[in-house]
């Protein structure tokens, strides 16, 4: 019951809104409006499983430097890939690595320096876009292989490989979380790090290893997004660090940690997407998209804090 409590809220808002879209968009139910809606929403849904791990694990966690990971690999790693499948896979890889070595940094700050994650993960998303101009001298790559851009291509439309990819992703990390013994862990050391403790657990290992897999999920989207784009900016990523703790709000994780579904923050990605749309598609300002998103996200974690509270 609690899971489903969990996605109801983001389900009825994502079919009120294609509704709406529909009612008042002509088009907006089109197969070439759909599929870029769904691709849209894996590159999000890719994000937040980073950013849902960090939440998830306590502690008053957030992963703010998330989106600069991915502006890092954005803009690096697509020099790796050439035109074969092995350079792709190594640039993928060499992605993940790049992400999982900042999200180790931030857990020995949060972990070991006790800073918090908060303060940590600004400071070092501070830090890694300072690497970024240092490494590429403000010229980001500027050739995005064929073989990278081709995660835009149609597998059975409306669905893409990005997408693809992206679901397949979110459903095994939704697996591990509640089949494997680190999701049990990661969800006890969220909830009550004490009994968890008290368990035989080591809360500072789990919190760590959070904030780790934060970091990688962080770069293989970064180079996802790289892909979809077809370009590159020193900045590309810097945007989903807000999205993703948004979807990942609308998706109904509890944002003091210990509860929350991976499926359910994809399902809030897909809600803010189809918003974003239907905002493009009746040519609001971008500052007034933005104000909207942010009205959204205050009412989000006002009613989340509020939940929490009254279950307390």
């Amino acid at each position: 019951m609690d899971r489903l409590a969990m996605f109801l809220p983001s389900v009825g808002a994502s079919i009120v809104l294609i509704v709406i879209g529909q009612l008042i968009v002509p088009g907006f139910m089109s197969i070439n409006n759909i599929s870029s809606i769904l691709m849209t929403t894996g590159l999000l849904g890719i994000m937040t499983i980073a950013q849902n791990t960090a939440i998830m694990s306590g502690n008053n966690g957030i992963d703010l430097s998330v989106g600069s990971v991915a502006s890092l690999t954005a803009v690096v790693c697509p020099l790796l890939v050439s035109d074969t499948v092995g350079e792709l896979l190594f640039a993928f890889l060499v992605a993940m690595l790049i992400g999982v070595a900042i999200g180790l940094m931030n857990s020995v700050g949060i972990q070991a320096f006790r800073i918090p994650p908060l303060i940590m993960t600004l400071i070092m998303g501070s830090v890694v876009d300072g690497a970024k101009l240092f490494v590429t001298k403000g010229s980001p790559a500027t050739r995005i292989s064929p073989i990278l851009q081709s995660v835009s291509d149609p597998v059975i439309q409306p669905f893409r490989i990005l997408t693809i990819f992206a679901v397949i992703m979110v459903v095994l990390a939704e697996l591990m979380l509640h089949r494997s013994r680190f999701g049990r862990a990661l969800l006890l050391t969220g909830d009550n790090p004490g009994a968890a403790a008290i368990c035989g657990i080591n809360t500072k290992l789990v919190g760590g290893a959070a904030y780790a897999i934060s970091g990688g999920f962080a770069g293989i989207m970064g180079l996802f997004l790289a892909g979809y784009a077809g370009a590159t900016t020193m900045s590309m990523g810097s945007s989903y660090t807000l999205l993703s703790v948004a979807a990942v709000a609308i998706g109904g994780t509890d944002l003091a940690g210990g509860k929350g579904s991976y499926v359910s923050c994809l399902v809030g990605a897909l809600v803010l997407t189809v918003l974003t749309t239907i905002l493009q598609a009746l040519n609001v300002q971008e500052g007034v998209r933005l104000i909207v998103k942010g009205l959204i996200l205050i009412l989000i974690m006002v009613v989340n804090i509020y939940s929490h509270r009254r279950k307390s």
